[in-house]
């Protein structure tokens, strides 16, 4: 019997956040595959009640190495060395994971290398170093990049002057209500004469909530039936985080929920979800709102723009202005086909941003970079199978 195949995702922490999210979601989806041998790293330690660690699967193996806070060349060295004894046939890289590989790179030649952008190139590697780093390999083909939607695949040729990426769309799995559905909704709808808006993602510049919080404000200032908003993430930025307060404050129509694990409940029961960024790569939340019916409205920007037909699975606004935004919300809120547009969002997840499509997906790019293993380990078999698929 051949052995596993050995494939590892190194990340450098699983705390709540977009492509943390998917990693875990991918390495759980392909670790169902009986051919691989997953190993899901993190550079820093996670707590096992914060982020996404205790939502790994028992088929994945779990590694940390307990990095704290800023660059850690000791854990450069002890990764290096004990990647040297574990020789993987594949490895994937996300967000800072890509630096810490450095001098695995220098002396290997069995494994090989890939690495997602998780948002536009500019944003996704700032340090114009790094860059110069990074560009050195993929230029080389010696790490194979993969870039989520047609603005990042845009940006990265733009960024790095090379065509050689491939585009492979996150996903999602199937969404469950928790437990706590029943509260929420007792809390959040029963009994509510209001619109309700649902808000997910980190307190941070990039998700401009000021301007999410000024549009429902001027909404709810000319309508009748006023908007509910709920903000639900994890102040990254604190200054800003207290400065969004001081906006909403005495507001009796807009709350700040902090991190959840149950925004599935939350997107159920929402009549749209918002979001507001200046940038994005492609957002998991649209993904997740999608999955449920929940209508996105969004700004017109990078790879929401490649996920959202005006109209036909959502609502863009023409441009980031709160007057623009305003009308987005209430374009959808009083759209008459609304059911057909939920309907859409779901039929948009099923056919395009399933976990299974994802996984399948970069499975095939494995096997395209390593032909030789494919002999080896029957790569050609059937990979695992849609779930909206026709038996």
């Amino acid at each position: 019997m051949a052995s596993k195949i050995k494939v590892m995702h190194l990340i450098g922490s699983l705390t709540k956040g977009g492509a943390e999210r998917f990693v875990v979601d991918l390495c759980n989806e392909l670790a169902k595959d009986e051919r691989y041998e997953v190993t899901l790293v993190s550079l820093r330690s996670n707590d096992l009640e914060k982020g996404f660690r205790k939502e790994i699967h028992d088929k994945v193996r779990y590694i940390s190495f307990e990095k704290g806070p800023g660059i850690n060349f000791l854990v450069m060295f002890r990764l290096t060395a004990w990647l040297n004894t574990e020789k993987p046939d594949f490895l994937h890289t996300h967000l800072n994971g890509f630096e810490y590989l450095a001098l695995y790179f220098l002396g290997n030649s069995k494994t090989r290398f890939f690495h997602t952008l998780h948002n536009i190139s500019p944003k996704e590697c700032p340090s114009y170093i790094a860059r110069i780093f990074r560009k050195t390999y993929y230029k080389k083909n010696k790490v194979q990049a993969i870039t989520i939607s047609e603005d990042v695949k845009q940006t990265f040729q733009e960024c790095y002057g090379l065509g050689n990426d491939i585009l492979i769309p996150n996903g999602r799995p199937d969404l469950v209500q928790s437990p706590a559905y029943k509260e929420v909704f007792k809390e959040h709808r029963l009994g509510s004469d209001t619109f309700l808006l649902v808000h997910v993602a980190r307190i941070a510049a990039q998700k401009n909530q000021e301007l999410l919080i000024k549009a429902v404000q001027q909404f709810n200032t000319t309508e009748i039936k006023k908007c509910s908003l709920l903000i639900i993430g994890e102040a990254k930025n604190e200054q800003l985080h207290q400065k969004l307060r001081q906006m909403a404050s005495g507001d009796p129509h807009i709350r700040f929920l902090g991190g959840k694990y149950n925004v599935v409940d939350y997107l159920s029961l929402a009549d749209a979800f918002c979001l507001s960024s200046f940038y994005e790569g492609m957002p998991i939340s649209i993904i997740e709102a999608f999955s449920v019916g929940c209508i996105p409205v969004c700004t017109p920007v990078s790879g929401i723009k490649n996920m959202i037909r005006h109209g036909h699975n959502g609502f863009l606004s023409k441009d980031n202005s709160v007057d623009s935004y305003s009308d987005a919300i209430k374009e959808a809120l009083y759209h008459p086909y609304k059911e057909m547009i939920r309907y859409k969002g779901k039929q948009s997840f099923r056919l395009n941003y399933h976990i299974s499509i994802t996984a399948r997906n970069y499975s095939k790019t494995y096997q395209q970079h390593v032909p030789e293993l494919q002999a080896l380990h029957h790569l050609t078999t059937p990979f695992l199978k849609h779930p909206y698929e026709q038996s």
